[in-house]
Order: structure tokens, then C-alpha cells, then sequence
């Protein structure tokens, strides 16, 4: 069975990694995977209020019984706006993004364990622990 939606997000997840971005950098790309539209203050007012907002944190924000959610970013002079469907959409892209980093991890680590532990016989040599005669 041919999964052609997972391409996408395969080809958006090994661009992350390669990019080798910030972590507010790393949200931005996420958010705009999930479908959240960037918008840029054209005015000192617009950029003021965006200094005024949580930086690199996605929060609700409820106006006449709608929610939406923004990432504010003054550093980068933006801020995305996403709508429930798309917040959810970008949960589901960091867990798979954060599952993905720790596989990395893991498997960095294993190649170090293999590399520092070859000198003492690795684990198929010598055992050395309390029953060791």
C-alpha cells in the first residue's frame, strides 16, 4: 500500500535535520508545514504589538468564541496565525520531528558505546562484575 502523504513530511523532517536550524526556527518550519500563514508587520504599531506577545511560543488566543494560535518571532520580524486543525496538524509534526531526533540520539550513542567499549573487549569479551572469577 502506497503512503504518498508521508512524503512530505519525510522530505520536510530530513530538510530540518540538514538545515541544522535553531529551535525557534525549527518551530517556524513546523508551523508553516502545518499550514499556519506568516504575516509581517507593515507598520511600527503592528511590529510593536508583535514585540509585546510570547516569543517563539505557540499560545491561543480566543476573540469572539474563535481560537486561533500565533508564533510570534520579533527577531525574524514575524508572526503565524494557524487555525485548530492546523495547530493539531503541527503537534503531530513536532512528535514525529522530536521521535526522529531521538532515533538520531540513540543511534549516535550506540556508534560511541561501540567505538569507547572495543578497547575493554566490547561485550562479547571479558565480563567484569561481582561474579567475575
Amino acid at each position: 500500500m502506497k503512503r504518498p502523504h508521508l512524503l512530505p513530511l519525510v522530505t520536510l523532517l530530513s530538510a530540518i535535520l540538514l538545515v541544522g536550524c535553531s529551535t525557534g526556527q525549527n518551530k517556524e518550519t513546523l508551523l508553516s508545514a502545518a499550514g499556519f500563514r506568516t504575516v509581517i508587520p507593515t507598520t511600527q504599531k503592528q511590529t510593536a504589538q508583535l514585540k509585546t506577545l510570547p516569543q517563539l511560543k505557540v499560545i491561543p488566543v480566543t476573540k469572539n468564541g474563535k481560537t486561533v494560535f500565533m508564533f510570534a518571532d520579533s527577531t525574524r520580524n514575524v508572526l503565524l496565525i494557524g487555525n485548530q486543525k492546523q495547530y493539531t496538524a503541527y503537534q503531530q509534526y513536532a512528535l514525529q520531528y522530536k521521535i526522529q531526533q531521538d532515533k538520531l540520539a540513540t543511534a549516535s550513542l550506540n556508534a560511541d558505546a561501540d567505538n569507547e567499549w572495543g578497547a575493554w573487549g566490547g561485550m562479547g569479551g571479558a565480563f567484569w562484575g561481582p561474579c567475575f572469577y
